[in-house]
């Protein structure tokens, strides 16, 4: 299901955090050649390791586009859950 406007229009960006940390988690299940650490994850999404970790750590740090698909891709097939719906910032609890 893609987002509709109104997600959008109320701010409800993607929680690259959470993504990544995805990522790592189904990969840690597999075998041990299989596991991605932030230098996996930039390699396979042709970027830095850097990059990876701004996400990762830097709040509100938000790739390009394109950038974007291809670790929504990555994490859709290490997962095996649809692209939609995606972790949203707003789902954090504040506390």
């Amino acid at each position: 299901m893609i987002p509709t406007l109104p997600d959008i229009a109320q701010g409800a960006r993607i929680d690259w955090e959470r993504v990544i940390m995805d990522i790592q988690r189904s990969t840690w299940l597999a075998n041990s050649s299989d596991r991605y650490s932030h230098r996996a994850i930039a390699r396979a999404c042709g970027r830095g390791e850097n990059w990876v970790w701004n996400l990762k750590n830097v709040p509100g740090t938000e790739p390009k586009f394109h950038d974007a698909l291809l670790l929504l891709g990555l994490w859709a097939e290490k997962t095996g859950l649809d692209q939609y719906p995606l972790h949203r910032e707003f789902e954090r609890s504040t506390g």
